[in-house]
């Protein structure tokens, strides 16, 4: 975490006496905060598996035994009414104490993030400020927390300001909008229980715990430890009675996990098992294997993956894909299994989904889907027509971009081409239409000279299959005037064009 702060070199001259105080103020600034700045870079390297710092730590590993230099730790209870942690056989690393997570969960921390959202003084004395106040470790951990929940606003709305977990579980949390949507599959099948292996902070497990019966399981005991926390969070937020809110936590190894034929289970595996992110589910943490051992016993499942993976083997017939984007991103690959699918599964057969937030507190949101064959043979067009359309993010990691287009009546442009072209605008909403106005060279002074003739002062640039930064190109074309336009850079076969056009 970039602390914002300037280094002032020992022995630099300066202009005036003024400014030497201020240097000396800010070098003494810089001393101060050192051991800060050690703690956040040391819990980085840690993060990348650095050798300087050979153990892990609590927040890292998310499934299966990890670390070196570790203890054990025996089987303990805690938790708040209706929510249960309980933890049994796991490793602990001793890089950052285990208490000092706990500590973070508390009253008493809470207290201090509050306090220093509240401190106006400038950072470098409110950092000072921390360390006298809990020590360089919590307030790395104080400063690492504040961060992630103004961050996290985008993924967990105002949740986010009561949530707890580390900067890796809260990347790879599941947003509460597509965590709702996948939830509502979970309640609709009706099992008596849902297990969600590999919770990690909890951003499925809040979700699904507000529809049904919930054991989180992780066998990182900060991951557990702030799963507990976020649990009852939520509950908080979505106004859920204690007596309704039945959830367990457990840190302990997924592989040891055994549901049965009337619950169900989700599971978001490890894809840094390696210590590098990989899309290999052979890779994964826990393998295809022990997910396939659940499947015998217990159909009802889903699996989280990485949106660029791809369909493999047995499971390309047995389960159901589905692509979830929102925001314009695609975030997530869902294979669905047994009662959970929505449709027989078929290797012909996938889904794209965009989940659109509605404001409020309770994570309501607004779906619309496609499915489709993405072998389908489909238009291919050599020049736009009077509409171009962007499929939405989801369409196109699914391959479902061919299929789209016959649905809508519409042609790729270009062989291989990401944008649909024709004559009508189409109807889906999974497709983003512009009314095309022109096509020129993709040359910036052609460009520029059009825009000009058309007093084009607010351009949107979008730029898809040509190697040309929009920053650089929208300072080229010298833009002036009141007007608006979308410019398209892109490519139709081998050639360049640049496409101007409005928003339908």
């Amino acid at each position: 975490m970039r602390m914002g702060l300037r280094t002032i070199q020992p022995g630099a001259a300066t202009p005036d006496s003024t400014s030497t105080n201020r240097g000396q103020r800010l070098q003494a600034a810089d001393v101060a905060q050192r051991p800060l700045r050690h703690a956040i870079n040391r819990r980085r390297r840690i993060d990348r598996q650095d050798p300087r710092d050979a153990t892990t730590r609590p927040g890292t590993a998310r499934s299966g035994a990890r670390g070196a230099s570790s203890r054990r730790q025996g089987i303990c209870v805690s938790g708040g009414r209706g929510c249960l942690l309980v933890k049994q056989a796991v490793k602990i690393s001793t890089v950052v104490d285990l208490a000092d997570y706990q500590w973070l969960t508390s009253v008493a921390a809470e207290d201090v993030l509050a306090a220093a959202a509240g401190d106006m003084r400038p950072l470098h004395q409110r950092i000072a400020a921390l360390r006298a106040e809990v020590g360089p470790e919590r307030a790395a951990l104080v400063v690492e927390l504040a961060e992630q929940r103004r961050r996290g606003q985008g993924k967990f709305g105002d949740l986010a300001a009561k949530l707890c977990g580390t900067t890796k579980q809260w990347e790879q949390a599941t947003d509460m909008w597509v965590a709702a949507y996948k939830a509502r599959r979970f309640a609709a099948a009706g099992a008596t229980r849902v297990h969600d292996f590999c919770c990690g902070m909890g951003g499925d497990l809040m979700a699904l715990a507000a529809g049904a019966p919930v054991v989180g399981w992780d066998c990182d005991a900060a991951a557990a430890l702030f799963a507990e926390r976020n649990l009852l969070a939520a509950r908080d937020v979505m106004g859920q009675l204690p007596a309704a809110w039945d959830a367990i936590v457990r840190c302990d190894d997924v592989a040891r996990a055994a549901p049965s034929g009337d619950e169900a289970w989700h599971v978001d595996p490890d894809r840094r098992a390696g210590g590098v992110r990989s899309i290999d589910p052979a890779a994964h943490a826990p393998p295809p294997a022990v997910i396939d051992g659940w499947r015998s016993a217990c159909p009802a499942g889903a699996v989280k993956l990485a949106p660029a993976t791809r369909p493999w083997g047995e499971w390309a017939e047995a389960a159901q894909w589905e692509w979830i984007s929102r925001d314009r991103e695609c975030r997530q690959l869902v294979a669905w299994f047994g009662a959970l699918q929505t449709i027989a599964a078929s290797p012909a057969s996938r889904r794209a989904t965009r989940i659109t937030p509605v404001a409020g507190n309770d994570f309501s949101f607004e779906s619309a889907t496609f499915s489709g064959d993405p072998t389908d043979a489909h238009d291919v067009a050599t020049a736009p027509g009077g509409y171009l359309a962007e499929p939405d993010p989801a369409v196109i990691a699914a391959e479902l971009v061919g299929a789209l287009a016959n649905a809508e009546g519409l042609a790729t442009l270009g062989a291989g081409g990401v944008y649909l072209t024709g004559d009508a605008p189409p109807r889906s909403s999974l497709l983003t239409t512009l009314a095309v106005e022109a096509v020129l060279p993709l040359r910036p002074a052609d460009v520029a000279k059009h825009l000009a003739a058309r007093s084009v002062g607010a351009l949107e640039i979008k730029v898809r299959g040509v190697k040309y930064d929009p920053a650089a190109f929208r300072k080229s074309l010298k833009l002036k005037g009141d007007c608006t336009a979308t410019l398209v850079l892109t490519r139709i076969g081998r050639r360049e064009v640049a496409i101007v056009a409005q928003r339908a």
